[in-house]
């Protein structure tokens, strides 16, 4: 079956306007924090880079930066349309691109150096903060209602692109090129492209059309002057909701995409070649899984989708870790790739779930403030559990307690989901 035969020529537009930049995103920020040691040492003092705290204190920033990056730009979002932040978001992602293409080591400028690159993570968890809702919202309005579920999942599918690329760049890096190299500049170069891109995405969505339900509401005079001051005042119960949802998204990407690789070399003891290996072929499965997931949704029906998706993963969660702790490498290839097709699953009807909580006036502050609040929180939480907890004790039960109770939670929320009037469409 043809899966674009129900897609106009100005919803592809749309698609590529929207995935392009998130896509840019996810490739910055993973690239960044996959070669974080080489960063830290380039811009760092040989004093702060020993220290222990100084990567979980630029990854809280981007943490913290997220939620104010969903204000800024939510607010904008719903007063002056999902374009105009759309726009604005991409302006936040070049500046750090191009700065970073740009930005000289600790031994040219001394302290200004890890000032500027500490400058550079928090724009960009302030972009991070609102490009990510925003695309969500902008495919979520621009779709047909038989087509939420599909259309939605490009959302997640522009992240996954992006951390393909990072990955492909950093193995490329790690095989072709030396450390001189590397410290002479040679990681400059994808980061230069990069911004170049960004322009090309910010000129594409100068000449988007605004999305038909924000129009419709601006013609009506049903936008709001304080439309977050409302978000919080009457939807507070549908940002937990929200929240609760976006568990099993920091619980998915913590276990399968960051700390897969230190659970494959430390726990499986599998060598560095194998583990990425085995990374690529996940990656991969994401891409392929997001839209035909997104496709099956909305056959299905989005929630029903998503209750089945959530429960078979509850009672995988055993089976597929004991197997994992069997260190058969093709074994590997299947219990993983089961985990990365059903977590992929979960995350195609996310973009639906989330923003059909709020009406149109709030809608951009909504779903940008329930997903950063929720990766904020959990996401910020993930690693320290994963590595403290889970690696430490080398036991199997962690990481199936940390999956079993991810999946509990949003459990739950959707089926306070099912209890609530949703904003967009019966599903």
């Amino acid at each position: 079956m043809n899966i674009t035969h129900r897609i106009s020529s100005k919803q592809q537009f749309i698609i590529l306007a929207t995935i392009l930049g998130n896509s840019l995103e996810w490739f910055d920020f993973i690239l960044f924090g996959m070669m974080a040691p080489f960063f830290i040492s380039l811009f760092f003092p040989e004093s702060l880079v020993k220290s222990p705290y100084l990567y979980p204190g630029l990854m809280a920033l981007v943490a913290i930066a997220r939620p104010i990056g969903g204000f800024i730009f939510g607010t904008l979002g719903d007063k002056k349309g999902r374009k105009v932040a759309l726009v604005r978001t991409i302006c936040f992602m070049i500046i750090p691109l191009f700065l970073a293409a740009l930005l000289p080591s600790y031994e040219e400028i001394g302290l200004t150096a890890g000032f500027l690159f500490v400058l550079m993570f928090l724009l960009q968890g302030i972009s991070l903060g609102g490009e990510f809702p925003g695309a969500v919202v902008f495919l979520i309005e621009s779709a047909k209602k038989e087509t939420l579920g599909f259309i939605g999942s490009f959302a997640y599918l522009g992240i996954f692109i992006g951390i393909l690329f990072a990955m492909i760049e950093v193995n490329l890096f790690n095989t072709e090129v030396t450390l001189e190299g590397l410290r002479a500049g040679a990681w400059r170069l994808p980061f230069f492209l990069s911004g170049l891109v960004g322009i090309v995405v910010l000129l594409l969505r100068r000449i988007l059309r605004e999305t038909p339900f924000f129009e419709k509401a601006k013609h009506y005079g049903c936008l709001l002057k304080e439309p977050l001051f409302d978000t919080f005042h009457k939807y507070k119960k549908m940002i937990f909701i929200g929240m609760g949802l976006m568990v099993m998204d920091t619980v998915g990407f913590n276990l399968v995409l960051i700390y897969s690789s230190f659970y494959n070399t430390e726990v499986l003891q599998l060598s560095p070649s194998q583990s990425t290996l085995l990374q690529f072929f996940t990656i991969i499965l994401f891409l392929v899984t997001t839209l035909m997931a997104g496709r099956l949704a909305d056959y299905i029906g989005i929630r029903r989708f998503a209750k089945w998706v959530l429960l078979t993963l509850f009672f995988l969660a055993t089976p597929i870790y004991i197997l994992m702790g069997w260190k058969i490498y093709w074994l590997l290839f299947i219990t993983q790739g089961i985990l990365a097709i059903l977590i992929a699953s979960y995350f195609s009807v996310l973009p639906i779930l989330v923003s059909s909580l709020f009406p149109i006036e709030i809608r951009y502050s909504g779903t940008a403030t329930a997903m950063n609040f929720a990766i904020a929180i959990f996401g910020g939480l993930g690693p320290f559990i994963m590595v403290r907890v889970i690696g430490q004790f080398h036991s199997p039960i962690w990481p199936i307690l940390y999956l079993m109770i991810g999946c509990a939670v949003s459990l739950f929320s959707l089926a306070l989901v099912q209890s609530q009037k949703l904003q967009i469409s019966k599903m």
